[in-house]
């Protein structure tokens, strides 16, 4: 029999707030670095065709936008902004990454 973890994400308003009023702002004022990697990652290996992703540090926009977009956001005209909901779910794939990667670097398959 499988036991399934259950994860509680808070997230933080700030997220929100930081989106509307500094949206250049760089994603390190709210993700850690481990986070970062860890979604630029996934970013890359669910990248659209014609899309690019930069090496550097996201804007917290971008980085909101595609933790929401790992959440299940879908972006159409009607939707909206994301929610915390889809945004909960986002964080709480990149953190499950970034803890991966720590495994991964700690058995030395990563640099």
């Amino acid at each position: 029999r499988l036991l399934a973890a259950s994860f509680q994400v808070v997230v933080d308003p700030r997220f929100s707030t930081l989106v509307s009023t500094e949206p250049d702002a760089p994603a390190t004022v709210e993700l850690t670095d481990g986070e970062i990697e860890a979604l630029i990652m996934m970013k890359r290996s669910r990248k659209k065709k014609n899309e690019l992703v930069p090496d550097d540090v996201p804007s917290i926009a971008q980085a909101v936008r595609w933790i929401a977009d790992l959440g299940g956001y879908v972006g159409s005209k009607s939707s909206g902004p994301p929610g915390a909901t889809v945004i909960a779910r986002g964080l709480e794939r990149v953190r499950m990454w970034e803890d991966l990667l720590v495994v991964a670097r700690e058995s030395g398959k990563l640099r």
